[in-house]
């Protein structure tokens, strides 16, 4: 019987948690661990619609007037623009558990991006799942607002 069970589990793979879902998961499980906090400021720590869908009659030339408004590919999909410790923002690209073994995952324009950030003087994270991201955010948060 035993075996069976074993056999049957393996049959199922278990529901693929999007990127999507561990940013909003991020976000949620972010707000209300720190929202109460005084040196957390809310209007700071937001997402970067870069990976949006446009739809409509006619997305081309909406992204070409997304772009004449300076939409930057490769932007981080998290920011908080506090400045903590050492660091003077903190970026995350976030990404699905599952990609982190995905040489293609970060694309060069993202990678491009958290370089920038790290060489001016911010924290640039790549992070696999909502778990990583929020131990990135702690750290973040433990440091001395500024």
């Amino acid at each position: 019987m035993a075996t069976q069970m074993t056999q049957r589990q393996a049959t199922y793979k278990l529901a693929r948690v999007s990127e999507h879902e561990e940013q909003a998961n991020f976000f949620s499980t972010a707000l209300f661990t720190y929202q109460h906090r005084d040196d957390f400021v809310r209007k700071l720590l937001f997402s970067v619609p870069n990976g949006m869908w446009i739809g409509g009659k006619n997305p081309y030339a909406l992204m070409n007037k997304f772009k004449a408004e300076g939409l930057q590919p490769g932007v981080a999909d998290i920011l908080y623009l506090q400045p903590r410790g050492e660091y003077n923002c903190l970026a995350i690209e976030m990404k699905a558990q599952d990609k982190r073994n995905d040489k293609d995952a970060v694309k060069p324009e993202q990678a491009e991006f958290l370089e920038a950030v790290n060489a001016s003087g911010g924290m640039g994270e790549v992070c696999y799942g909502c778990d990583e991201a929020l131990r990135v955010f702690e750290a973040y948060m433990q440091m001395e607002a500024r």
